[in-house]
């Protein structure tokens, strides 16, 4: 029987010495292959103990008539490609939420200035001498046309002008357009 089924039955019964000896013998490959794939011997450490955790985990899975050697580095593949598959789906999120959130700004921030020029419109509205308010009001607000607003007020369609243009420079001015 080969040293590394020796090992491997061992480990499997939970022998820790095994389980150490299993960790010299491959660590240091584990650690160069991750580091092949990896970004910084930090990940390639943790791909390392990963694979080893994972090993002691799954131990009663530990087939002894296979390669232990494969297992381990088909363990340590599956875990590179699970951490890149990770950061891949964290980068997706955070690029979503920092739209979102961008958008969510934007589009608070655009109510807030909207809700502003809207409340500094009603007080010049509000200022306007009360003929002129009257028929700003019911040409922009309530949408009738000159002849309508001339009609109900009883004053000719050029007095109806003379007041939209007259108000329509003071909110111009008001707002500093």
């Amino acid at each position: 029987m080969s040293r590394e089924k020796q090992i491997a039955l061992k480990v499997i019964e939970g022998n820790h010495d095994a389980f150490a000896q299993l960790y010299d013998l491959y660590a240091e490959r584990i650690y160069y292959f991750a580091l092949r794939f990896m970004i910084s011997k930090e990940d390639a450490e943790n791909v390392t103990q990963e694979v080893f955790v994972k090993l002691w985990e799954t131990r009663d899975r530990i087939d002894v008539n296979l390669s232990l050697s494969s297992y381990l580095f088909t363990i340590a593949r599956n875990t590179i490609f699970n951490i890149h598959r990770k950061r891949v789906n964290e980068i997706a999120y955070l690029e979503h939420l920092s739209n979102y959130l961008e958008s969510n700004h934007v589009r608070l921030e655009n109510e807030i200035i909207f809700r502003d020029i809207q409340e500094q419109l009603e007080r010049i509205i509000n200022d306007l001498p009360p003929q002129r308010k009257k028929v700003f009001e019911l040409s922009r607000k309530q949408g009738l046309s000159h002849k309508e607003i001339a009609e109900q007020l009883n004053i000719s369609e050029k007095t109806i002008e003379t007041h939209i243009r007259l108000a329509l420079k003071t909110l111009r001015e008001g707002l500093n357009l």
